[in-house]
């Protein structure tokens, strides 16, 4: 599992980054830090047990690559695309999608819960196991993907869809959703609140 050091600043309580003493948000250069980080993403195909948290990724297609046990808790990704990737119990808990997309990926034993996602797609993805719990989405476009034993409790979702989806023993209990399509997917072995009106719209 990622290293779960404290950052070297006195009375502060976040992670260190992985290669720093430091968080992010404390690292002295930025600049030299993204400089570094993008340079290991683009050189290495295998990542495990890096920490990231809180690193800003923007404008980016990380493909072919494989992640294990990687921290990018509280991070800010804006149009980034994730391509034929693999994530195997990694974090990206309370972080903020916009225009990402997910394609052709495998995510596991992940979770992804408290996040936001505004204008973000996951296609032919299989996505098993993982914690959406909590989430906030605006447009989010999932579409012919496996989410067989996923959460989405708690979440609230808007204008959001799952088409052609394997929704079996998904959770979806206390969920708000406004606008949210469940076509060609088999919403009826997902799990609802008793009360919950589901379309298949």
């Amino acid at each position: 599992m990622f290293n779960s050091e404290i950052c070297a600043i006195s009375r502060c309580n976040l992670v260190k980054v992985s290669g720093y003493k430091t968080c992010y948000k404390h690292v002295a250069d930025k600049k030299a830090f993204e400089i570094n980080i993008l340079n290991y993403l683009k050189s290495n195909e295998r990542f495990v047990d890096i920490n990231m948290a809180g690193f800003p990724l923007k404008n980016i297609s990380i493909e072919n690559k494989r992640f294990y046990s990687c921290k990018f808790s509280g991070t800010i990704l804006s149009n980034v695309k994730f391509i034929n990737c693999n994530f195997r119990q990694c974090f990206f808990d309370y972080s903020q999608f916009e225009e990402c997309k997910f394609i052709d990926t495998n995510i596991k034993f992940s979770c992804f819960a408290g996040s936001v996602f505004n204008n973000c797609s996951i296609i032919f993805s299989d996505i098993l196991h993982t914690s959406f719990n909590g989430i906030k989405s605006n447009n989010l476009k999932i579409n012919e993907s496996d989410l067989y034993f996923s959460a989405f409790a708690n979440s609230t979702m808007d204008n959001s869809s799952f088409f052609d989806c394997n929704l079996k023993k998904v959770n979806f209990s206390q969920s708000k959703r406004n606008n949210v399509s469940f076509k060609k997917s088999n919403y009826r072995e997902a799990f609802f609140d008793k009360s919950d009106k589901v379309e298949d719209i």
